[in-house]
This record gives C-alpha cells, structure tokens and sequence, in this order.
C-alpha cells in the first residue's frame, strides 16, 4: 500500500504514464506507479517510457483499436511535451 509521503512523491506522475509501464512490465498498479517514477528520473528511464508508449500505439494499430490508439497518441504528446526524448550525445572519439 502507498503511504502518504508516496503519493507525494508520484504528484507529478499521470495515470497513462502508469498505465504504459503496466501493460508493458505486466505489474501491479502501485508496482507500475513505482517504478514509472523511478523511469523518469533518469535519461535512459525516459527514453524507455518513450519506447513504452510508442509499443502500446503499434499494439493498439495491429488490434484495430481506434479510439485506444487516439487515447495513447493524445496521452503520449502530453507525456513528450512534458519529457522529450534525450539527445544521445556522442564523445567525438
């Protein structure tokens, strides 16, 4: 169960984000809300919320699902306004 200072930690988190590491991962709702949070907090965790998202659009364009498939696109830009995907930047070496 999700204590007080939890939920004050996922203020920032939305429900879709959850929901794209719940299809994805196949965990709980309070797992998937833990470890959403722990995804955004690093550029390679971002970057993997991206893929997420855009594996559940694919998903819901092979099952004919036109209004999901609206819902994820709608809740995907919000998410890519909120974090872009990170530059890989190169060394030069």
């Amino acid at each position: 169960m999700l204590s007080i200072v939890d939920v004050k930690d996922f203020i920032d988190l939305d429900h879709e984000t959850v929901y794209a590491v719940r299809h994805a991962m196949g965990l709980p709702a309070g797992d998937s809300a833990v470890l959403a949070q722990q995804l955004l907090s690093t550029e390679s965790g971002i970057t993997i919320l991206h893929h997420m998202f855009r594996d559940l659009i694919a998903a819901s364009e092979v099952e004919f699902q036109s209004q999901h498939k609206k819902e994820i696109r709608r809740a995907y830009a919000h998410f890519s306004r909120k974090y872009p995907l990170p530059h890989i930047l190169g060394d030069g070496a």
